[in-house]
């Protein structure tokens, strides 16, 4: 279980002992949040939502939700595990109940995380096995190209009232 911690506490490690000699690191990290959030906004943009909500916190991931049609209170697997995942991990907490939480928690995000980037593919009628490759591993610059490509269009949430299946018809009538 220790690998566990340890290999979790790695990334941020390696960036602070790399931000200390190279403030270019800071740099670095500020243009990937920049792109991701211009990614958000135009996919936001695409899907007729306010693009102001990718930069409102909590707010952009209740807006992102609703792109598949998934209810606001489904944020709470989104946004409870990391807070409790990097607290457990820098306590160097090690007892029974810690482990089963960190790897419970870890489970949820990485899950849950996985369902919504495939059903957000879905959403716009990507549906090989490619392309949820590609969103998962691409994760930000995938959500761009979805935002921005000419060829993408929004098909509707997977969940909800207005289902794919009912603009769809709509669409081909």
């Amino acid at each position: 279980m220790e690998m566990l911690h340890d290999a979790l506490k790695l990334p941020f490690q390696f960036f602070l002992e790399t931000a200390q000699h190279n403030e270019f690191m800071y740099i670095l990290i500020a243009l990937i949040a920049a792109f991701g959030i211009l990614g958000q906004w135009v996919l936001y943009y695409k899907c007729d939502l306010p693009g102001i909500a990718s930069i409102v916190p909590f707010w952009n991931v209740i807006t992102f939700l609703k792109i598949m049609g998934r209810p606001a209170w489904q944020v709470i697997f989104f946004i409870v595990p990391p807070p409790v995942i990097i607290y457990i991990v820098y306590t160097g907490d090690t007892s029974m109940a810690a482990n089963v939480t960190l790897v419970t928690m870890l489970a949820v995000f990485v899950l849950f995380s996985v369902m919504l980037y495939i059903e957000l593919c879905k959403c716009f009628g990507k549906n090989s096995f490619v392309d949820y490759i590609l969103v998962l591993v691409f994760n930000g610059l995938y959500v761009m190209y979805l935002g921005m490509s000419g060829d993408t269009e929004y098909f509707g949430p997977l969940y909800g009232k207005n289902k794919q299946s009912n603009q769809v018809e709509s669409k081909t009538a």
